[in-house]
């Protein structure tokens, strides 16, 4: 069996649309799909129309997503929420609005999906990953949204009697879950940026983001280093590109999906199985495509 999993990356996600674009032009179709946080966006949608006119369609939706979609509001409201003892800066509705608007029907069950589609959320309540997928009658859009509901930023899903909360804390990446699923050959598309620096960090902030980044770094090393199994096979292709765009900026886009496609044609025009990649800071600079560069055609509504 053949799988995609589909890291997170937040707004960077569009960058999983132009390589999931090369691998369908490749004619390299998955059996299942384990998406997380971004990747749970774009698998729910790539598996209920998983071809080139699906992706394109996708394509559109992150070119016409705006901020205000996601993370509506001002610092000034974010900081009051805080203030008065949000779950997040910003309420999960807009997040849950916005993927509603673009599922298949008003209430999809994984069922529905003409892929099988893993996603992974954090319960916080209980302090373990919960997998929704198995259970085909289980409706999709609540837990897509925990998947991507970037912590202390968007307010956890209440949903099955859980506190749901972005799938990244617990699993970067679902490289474990789609082994348990009888996973024989494995394309793992990792948005994870790049970690190590040139020098050392100053401020709480900088310091709390790269605490983190380590982190999910060596938990992701850690499950891609059990599909070098035998009898597996692990493509593993790290895409750091725009590593140090904005949570709240949705204006590359364009730029992001060009990255992900380059990519992706590059690791299959010479592939490189159970060959797990670290890139540089040279090399994510690389994968960003020159200012002014074309690919996508379409414009913002």
């Amino acid at each position: 069996m053949l799988a995609f999993v589909l890291s997170g990356g937040a707004n960077r996600g569009p960058i999983e649309v132009g390589a999931l674009q090369s691998l369908v032009a490749h004619n390299i179709m998955p059996d299942f799909v384990v998406g997380t946080s971004a990747g749970a966006l774009n698998g729910a949608y790539f598996c209920a129309y998983p071809d080139e006119a699906g992706l394109e369609r996708l394509a559109r939706i992150w070119v016409n997503t705006r901020r205000e979609d996601v993370f509506p509001g001002s610092k000034l409201t974010w900081f009051l929420r805080a203030l008065f003892g949000a779950d997040g800066l910003v309420s999960n509705q807009p997040l849950m609005n916005t993927i509603k608007r673009n599922l298949t029907k008003a209430r999809p069950t994984f069922g529905d999906l003409k892929i099988p589609l893993y996603v992974t959320t954090a319960d916080l309540v209980a302090a373990q990953l919960v997998v929704y997928g198995d259970d085909l009658e289980a409706p999709l859009l609540e837990p897509v949204t925990a998947s991507a509901a970037f912590p202390l930023v968007i307010d956890p899903v209440l949903f099955d009697g859980r506190q749901l909360t972005d799938g990244g804390v617990v699993a970067y990446a679902g490289v474990e879950i789609a082994i348990q699923h009888g996973a024989k050959e494995i394309y793992v598309i990792d948005l994870s940026p790049v970690v190590p620096q040139s020098e050392p960090l100053h401020g709480i902030g900088p310091l709390g983001y790269q605490m983190l980044s380590t982190m999910l770094r060596e938990q992701l090393l850690d499950d891609l280093g059990d599909a070098l199994a035998p009898g597996l096979t692990l493509h593993h292709v790290n895409i750091p590109a725009f590593g140090d765009l904005s949570l709240f900026d949705f204006s590359k886009v364009r730029e992001l999906i060009a990255a992900g496609k380059a990519a992706l044609d590059a690791y299959l025009d010479a592939p490189k199985p159970n060959v797990i990649q670290r890139a540089t800071v040279a090399q994510a600079a690389a994968l960003q495509p020159p200012k002014g560069g074309q690919y996508m055609k379409w414009r913002r509504k």
